[in-house]
């Protein structure tokens, strides 16, 4: 198959793409590990937590530390992972703008990806023009790097397309194997990049709810909570890193919008303002990633669509950590 025919199958078939990558991952020893304590048994709930104190993230929590409610009801936590158990990073490229400063982007990812322990292990997407595997999750830093610098600057955005998708995928792994997973996006595009055409909604002059007769920015905004409503099926921290902010009605709205679907996911966006807030927001995305817990329990037997998560913490003393992130509410799959 040649290299233009094997993008094309990709391009077409997202669950290929899916099951591609579940049968990478679970040939790998990573992955290929006996079920232990830790790992606990499939099937679970995994809640994505952070714990802030005065001195920054709290990497030294134990399983004792978290306590974990569904609707108001304490569920006893069947599985944990923390910082030190094997991790997956999904790096997602959408790049289609500035090759300045993705170029800028791909280096200093490098240099993150040569600091992560050896218990870390990281795959590599496109999302532009349709979701594309550029390589499997690998330990391998220098196949990594070398693949990284090779990621183009062009096409369509595809950011608020795969959102779902990369997701599911995350949620599967996840599902299957005893490790923590986030998603990390790395994007430069605005909301005109995209292939659909958010900037002039046709007026259809026989439904008096089209959006065209509304404010041009409640297109994006409703477009984003469609998504966001999507994404509550699954528990994957997403993280976005946007390299150019952009300051015109319809891009606010667009920028403001994946703000809210990181946070609701337990993840964070942040904006580049300047080239030199690239290297300290990419900086503040890894540590991040790399602090948070995996808090696994049972599903409850209730069959009630909208899950209610509230998490509890408190140090070796005893004493509360109110400052905690996670997501608030789940639905349940269908």
């Amino acid at each position: 198959m040649s290299e233009q025919e094997s993008r094309s199958w990709f391009h077409f078939s997202p669950v290929w793409i899916g099951v591609t990558l579940l049968l990478m991952l679970t040939a790998t020893p990573l992955l290929a590990q006996k079920k232990t304590e830790d790992a606990g048994p499939r099937g679970l709930l995994k809640i994505p937590v952070w714990i802030e104190k005065e001195n920054g993230l709290w990497t030294d929590a134990q399983r004792q530390n978290f306590k974990l409610y569904i609707d108001e009801k304490e569920s006893p936590l069947r599985s944990f992972q923390g910082p030190k158990n094997s991790t997956i990073f999904l790096v997602v490229f959408d790049t289609v703008v500035d090759l300045a400063r993705v170029e800028q982007a791909r280096n200093l990812l490098g240099e993150k990806l040569r600091e992560l322990p050896g218990n870390y292990w990281v795959g590599l997407l496109s999302s532009q023009d349709g979701l594309r595997v550029l390589h499997e999750p690998t330990a391998d830093r220098a196949k990594l790097i070398e693949r990284i610098q090779t990621i183009q600057v062009n096409g369509k955005a595809g950011l608020l397309d795969t959102l779902e998708p990369v997701s599911k995928l995350a949620a599967g792994i996840i599902d299957k194997s005893g490790v923590r997973i986030c998603v990390l996006y790395l994007t430069d595009s605005g909301i005109g990049n995209y292939r659909a055409d958010y900037l002039n909604p046709v007026i259809n002059a026989s439904d008096s709810g089209d959006l065209s007769r509304r404010f041009s920015d409640r297109a994006v905004s409703e477009q984003v909570s469609r998504i966001a409503q999507s994404l509550k099926k699954y528990t994957i921290p997403l993280f976005i890193l946007h390299l150019e902010y952009r300051a015109d009605s319809l891009n606010l709205a667009y920028q403001s919008g994946l703000e809210r679907i990181a946070s609701a996911s337990g993840g964070q966006t942040l904006l580049c303002r300047t080239v030199d807030e690239i290297a300290p927001g990419l900086a503040t995305l890894f540590n991040r990633m790399q602090a948070g817990y995996f808090l696994g329990v049972d599903f409850p037997e209730k069959k009630k669509s909208v899950l209610k998560l509230r998490v509890e913490a408190r140090d070796a003393e005893g004493n509360d950590l109110p400052k905690l992130t996670y997501p608030s509410q789940i639905e349940r799959k269908k």
